[in-house]
């Protein structure tokens, strides 16, 4: 027959205090949106500025561990040009 695992009252504090300590993922997790309207001002002026194509930004942040598609650098590129005009 199994044995019946049973927990103190001092074993179940020690978890909520423990639980209670864990950091807030959503202050140090970002999701790509975020991280893509974080690098904006980067990457606009990569595009506008320094001659960088759509590939080669998106080369660069593939090489620094950040997904990201072409179709997220070349609109928010558009979006930046269409918003000057």
């Amino acid at each position: 027959m199994a044995s019946k695992k049973y927990y103190t009252v001092e074993q179940l504090e020690k978890v909520k205090e423990m639980l209670e300590e864990l950091p807030d993922l959503k202050k140090i997790k970002f999701t790509k949106d975020d991280v893509l309207e974080n690098l904006k001002a980067q990457i606009i002026k990569l595009a506008l500025n320094k001659g960088y194509v759509s590939q080669d930004i998106k080369s660069a942040l593939e090489s620094a561990g950040i997904k990201v598609t072409l179709k997220d650098i070349q609109k928010m590129i558009f979006d930046k040009k269409k918003k000057n005009n």
